[in-house]
Protein backbone atom coordinates (compact mmCIF):
# COMPACT_ATOMS: atom_id res chain seq x y z
CA UNK A 1 0.00 0.00 0.00
CA UNK A 2 1.05 3.60 -0.41
CA UNK A 3 -0.30 7.12 -0.26
CA UNK A 4 -2.54 8.17 -3.13
CA UNK A 5 -1.05 11.69 -3.13
CA UNK A 6 2.43 13.11 -2.69
CA UNK A 7 2.74 15.00 0.59
CA UNK A 8 5.44 17.16 2.14
CA UNK A 9 5.66 16.35 5.84
CA UNK A 10 6.75 19.15 8.15
CA UNK A 11 7.73 19.17 11.81
CA UNK A 12 6.21 22.25 13.42
CA UNK A 13 7.80 22.09 16.86
CA UNK A 14 6.58 18.65 17.88
CA UNK A 15 3.37 18.74 15.86
CA UNK A 16 3.41 17.51 12.30
CA UNK A 17 1.57 18.55 9.17
CA UNK A 18 1.36 17.14 5.68
CA UNK A 19 0.42 19.21 2.66
CA UNK A 20 -0.01 17.94 -0.87
CA UNK A 21 2.66 19.00 -3.35
CA UNK A 22 3.01 19.23 -7.11
CA UNK A 23 0.02 18.24 -9.19
CA UNK A 24 -1.53 16.57 -6.15
CA UNK A 25 -2.09 20.01 -4.58
CA UNK A 26 -4.85 20.45 -7.18
CA UNK A 27 -6.37 17.04 -6.37
CA UNK A 28 -6.32 17.15 -2.56
CA UNK A 29 -7.25 20.40 -0.88
CA UNK A 30 -6.29 20.63 2.73
CA UNK A 31 -3.69 19.70 5.27
CA UNK A 32 -3.27 16.79 7.68
CA UNK A 33 -2.16 17.45 11.27
CA UNK A 34 -0.85 14.60 13.42
CA UNK A 35 1.79 13.36 15.85
CA UNK A 36 5.31 11.98 15.39
CA UNK A 37 4.18 8.36 15.17
CA UNK A 38 1.75 9.18 12.37
CA UNK A 39 4.53 11.13 10.61
CA UNK A 40 6.66 7.97 10.60
CA UNK A 41 3.76 6.02 9.09
CA UNK A 42 3.18 8.67 6.40
CA UNK A 43 6.90 8.73 5.54
CA UNK A 44 6.82 4.96 5.09
CA UNK A 45 3.72 5.21 2.89
CA UNK A 46 5.44 7.54 0.42
CA UNK A 47 6.64 4.30 -1.20
CA UNK A 48 4.78 1.04 -1.66
CA UNK A 49 5.13 -0.84 1.63
CA UNK A 50 3.33 -3.27 3.90
CA UNK A 51 1.80 -2.85 7.36
CA UNK A 52 4.40 -5.30 8.73
CA UNK A 53 7.29 -3.16 7.44
CA UNK A 54 5.72 -0.07 9.00
CA UNK A 55 5.20 -1.99 12.25
CA UNK A 56 8.90 -2.94 12.31
CA UNK A 57 9.91 0.66 11.67
CA UNK A 58 7.74 1.80 14.58
CA UNK A 59 9.15 -0.94 16.82
CA UNK A 60 12.67 0.37 16.10
CA UNK A 61 11.61 3.90 17.02
CA UNK A 62 9.62 2.86 20.10
CA UNK A 63 11.29 -0.31 21.49
CA UNK A 64 9.56 0.18 24.86
CA UNK A 65 6.11 -0.14 23.22
CA UNK A 66 4.45 -3.52 22.94
CA UNK A 67 3.56 -5.02 19.59
CA UNK A 68 -0.10 -4.66 20.56
CA UNK A 69 0.25 -0.93 21.28
CA UNK A 70 2.01 -0.36 17.97
CA UNK A 71 -0.51 -2.44 16.04
CA UNK A 72 -3.42 -0.60 17.65
CA UNK A 73 -2.10 2.83 16.60
CA UNK A 74 -1.07 1.58 13.17
CA UNK A 75 -4.45 0.00 12.39
CA UNK A 76 -6.32 3.05 13.65
CA UNK A 77 -4.24 5.45 11.52
CA UNK A 78 -4.31 3.24 8.40
CA UNK A 79 -8.08 2.94 8.73
CA UNK A 80 -8.34 6.73 9.02
CA UNK A 81 -6.20 7.22 5.91
CA UNK A 82 -8.26 4.67 4.02
CA UNK A 83 -11.56 6.28 5.08
CA UNK A 84 -10.24 9.60 3.78
CA UNK A 85 -9.38 7.82 0.49
CA UNK A 86 -5.68 8.58 0.91
CA UNK A 87 -4.36 5.03 0.35
CA UNK A 88 -3.70 3.19 -2.89
CA UNK A 89 -2.54 -0.30 -3.78
CA UNK A 90 -4.08 -2.13 -0.83
CA UNK A 91 -3.54 -5.85 -1.34
CA UNK A 92 -6.17 -8.48 -0.58
CA UNK A 93 -3.98 -9.76 2.27
CA UNK A 94 -3.85 -6.28 3.80
CA UNK A 95 -7.62 -6.00 3.52
CA UNK A 96 -7.98 -9.28 5.44
CA UNK A 97 -5.56 -8.26 8.17
CA UNK A 98 -6.82 -4.72 8.70
CA UNK A 99 -10.38 -3.48 8.97
CA UNK A 100 -10.50 -1.22 5.96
Amino acid sequence: MKLRYEFAIMDMGGEYAAVPVGEDADKFHGMLKFNETSAIILEALKEDTTPMKIHLRLKEKYPESTDEEIAEHLVKFLNYLNQQKLLDHISDDERRIFIF
